[in-house]
């Protein structure tokens, strides 16, 4: 290795070992906050899809049922 390589691969493990903003309580809280606020927003999203999804279902099951009692 070059002595550039070595002072790289130096830094970079000395950067590596330095407390990050999110190392404190605050930053802990922060990051749960966020991960609750992702799954919130992913939820969201699914439970809409899901409404839709019910929707669509109860009314073919009304459609089907009005079918199969008045025209057969």
């Amino acid at each position: 290795m070059t002595g550039m390589n070595v002072l790289a691969l130096t830094a970079s493990a000395a950067l590596l070992q330095l407390p990050g903003p999110l190392d404190s309580t605050l930053g802990t809280v922060f990051l749960a906050l966020v991960g609750f606020l992702v799954v919130l927003f992913v939820g969201r999203i699914v439970l809409s899809i899901a409404w839709r999804l019910a929707l669509i279902a109860a009314f073919a099951a009304g459609v089907f049922l009005l079918v199969t009692t008045y025209l057969v």
